[in-house]
């Protein structure tokens, strides 16, 4: 088990933290809806799992609907109704505490911004469609922006999510990682980790300030889901302010 999560009641929680965040990932364990109803309903029960987990009202569990880009969502209110999904972009931010932000996913790659100084969190959905399109990066450089954050106080959290052993591809995405792209006899893998750790770093975000689980949903899908292995379940990671 990594050393960045522990866990408890089969919850993975993010260990060791700075003061005022907390997150995790609810997998397999926790998280045994039914996929094969609507998407209303799994929704619904999703957020329903998220409040038992972190005593957040389920209308303050903020989810979208992930469509592989770059938008990032800004939450600067609390939401008056209980929306199943807030927009369709693949980032949330908010300076809100109790807000909790969700990024749901069965092998695509969870990051997890926050400043501890000044208060701002960000999550971002980063598939290798997200991470050719720098996502991370562009939540650090939102949150940098918009809330004067300085990176080099930021922490980052990369969450469970397909490992390079696992992430075989043809070479029509390996091409745009040729630097995180190794070839095992004719097979092609591209480790997504390594490209939103770089990116990361060249936005001022400090090595020491950049947790990766290194879990791989794949290698581990008697934990988390994966859709590689033919998975309908989401694995929902978690972050939120105190």
């Amino acid at each position: 088990m990594s050393e960045l999560i522990q866990t408890i009641s089969g919850d993975y929680i993010i260990n060791g933290g700075p003061t005022g965040f907390s997150g995790g990932v609810a997998g397999r364990a926790i998280n045994t809806s039914d996929y094969n109803v609507s998407r209303g309903e799994i929704r619904k029960i999703e957020k329903s799992i998220l409040e038992k987990i972190t005593g957040i009202d389920s209308r303050k569990v903020v989810m979208l609907e992930q469509v592989h880009g770059d938008s990032i969502i800004h939450v600067v209110s609390e939401p008056s109704e209980d929306q199943i999904a807030v927009a369709e972009a693949d980032g949330l931010i908010t300076a809100l505490p109790g807000i909790c932000l969700v990024i749901r996913t069965a092998d695509c790659v969870p990051v997890f911004i926050y400043d501890p100084v000044e208060k701002v969190l960000g999550a971002v959905h980063s598939g290798w469609k997200g991470t050719l399109l720098d996502i991370s990066g562009r939540c650090v450089r939102d949150i940098n922006r918009i809330y004067g954050s300085k990176p080099e106080n930021m922490y980052a959290f990369i969450l469970p999510s397909i490992g390079p052993e696992s992430y075989e591809v043809n070479s029509d995405v390996a091409k745009f990682f040729p630097d995180e792209t190794v070839d095992r006899n004719g097979r092609l893998f591209i480790n997504l980790w390594q490209s939103v750790e770089k990116s990361l770093k060249r936005e001022g975000v400090n090595d020491a300030k950049i947790f990766n689980s290194r879990l791989c949903n794949m290698k581990n899908s008697g934990e988390f889901y994966s859709h590689r292995r033919g998975d309908m379940g989401r694995n929902l990671n978690y972050a939120y302010m105190a």
